[in-house]
């Protein structure tokens, strides 16, 4: 006879107001995982607005419902198949579009898992897969960069733009950053300070500057980085360099990207556009995510990639931390999964 565990998860059974369709509710999962899968626990996972969009319907990729939530998460091998190249204890995630994390368990194929370092932080490793990698191939990917070139951004404080600033550090890159202007913007900008930010500036600060700025570095950027859209995407890609590329990655002002004449056609920019999840999936970029994922746990264990601010919640505290997440005005919320899991600020699992 099968056995099974039961797990809690959070799962929407229609499209609309997460505060309203996701539910916490106890499944069965297999208890005995096959020849080559692992049954393992989740630890952690976080909220990112690709979830929101996707319990609201307005993802460009539906899945068929219902849904267990989530995007990225880790999790733990509790139990492993004959055949499995895992062991128990081993620290894994999974990359997939169809992927429940937000439940206490799953059993998944091996061919499925990635292996984290077990010397990752918790909050770090949880949120490994989405935005350092983004920024690692916008970096890499687009642009031949050297040394003291210069690349601006928007969105400079999300998890993309926090991960672009450090490996501009690592890699020699001059960033430029830009970000939208709050109360405690003197804070903020000490923040992307201390983890290497060269140069931040409010949208307002860089309308205002851009020109004395401009005249004072070498060379324009030569990449733009735009998460934003609307007129702040107009604004770093009007200072790029002759044949500059601006690469878009989000539109988190839900406006159209706005480029100048001026700009595409006597400035000859170039605009592309990047969604990590489909360039993983196409067979000729296979090994170039292989190599990006390594490199990425690489600086993550040399204290050279850092976490960004999150509040550790349990998933009863769901509508809490759901609310938060849509008025966008908290830090992003990371949901603890296994009770045993700490939620200490310093959690290393």
């Amino acid at each position: 006879m099968q056995k099974f565990i039961q797990a809690r998860a959070l799962i929407y059974r229609k499209f609309g107001d997460p505060r309203e369709v996701l539910e916490l509710e106890t499944i069965n999962v297999s208890a005995e995982p096959g020849r080559e899968e692992c049954l393992f626990e989740w630890l952690a996972s976080p909220i990112n607005p690709l979830d929101i969009n996707r319990i609201q319907g307005n993802y460009a990729l539906k899945s068929e419902l219902p849904v267990i939530g989530g995007s990225e998460g880790i999790g733990r091998v509790v139990k492993t198949g004959s055949g499995s190249r895992f062991k128990v204890g081993d620290h894994v995630t999974i990359f997939s579009a169809e992927t429940p994390f937000w439940t206490e368990y799953s059993i998944v194929n091996d061919d499925e898992l990635v292996h984290l370092d077990e010397r990752i932080p918790l909050d770090l490793a949880a949120t490994l897969m989405i935005n350092p990698p983004t920024a690692w191939i916008m970096l890499q990917k687009y642009v031949k960069l050297e040394k003291g070139d210069y690349v601006i951004q928007n969105s400079a404080n999300s998890g993309v733009g926090r991960s672009v600033i450090e490996m501009c550090k690592v890699f020699g890159y001059q960033s430029i950053n830009i970000v939208r202007s709050r109360p405690n913007i003197e804070q903020l900008k000490t923040e992307l300070w201390r983890i290497g930010a060269d140069h931040v500036f409010t949208e307002e600060e860089f309308k205002e500057t851009s020109k004395k700025f401009l005249k004072s570095i070498k060379t324009r950027p030569k990449l733009a980085l735009n998460g934003v859209g609307g007129k702040s995407a107009l604004q770093i890609s009007a200072v790029l360099e002759r044949s500059g590329t601006c690469v878009t990655y989000g539109g988190m002002s839900k406006k159209a990207h706005e480029f100048t004449t001026s700009a595409l056609v006597f400035n000859d920019i170039q605009v592309r556009g990047v969604a990590v999840g489909m360039w993983a999936r196409r067979e000729e970029n296979l090994d170039e995510w292989n190599h990006c994922i390594d490199q990425v746990q690489k600086l993550a264990v040399a204290g050279k990639l850092t976490a960004i601010p999150m509040e550790k919640i349990r998933m009863s505290e769901h509508k809490k931390a759901i609310k938060k997440s849509l008025e966008g005005r908290s830090i992003k919320q990371l949901f603890i999964i296994n009770s045993s899991t700490s939620t200490s600020s310093n959690s290393h699992l």
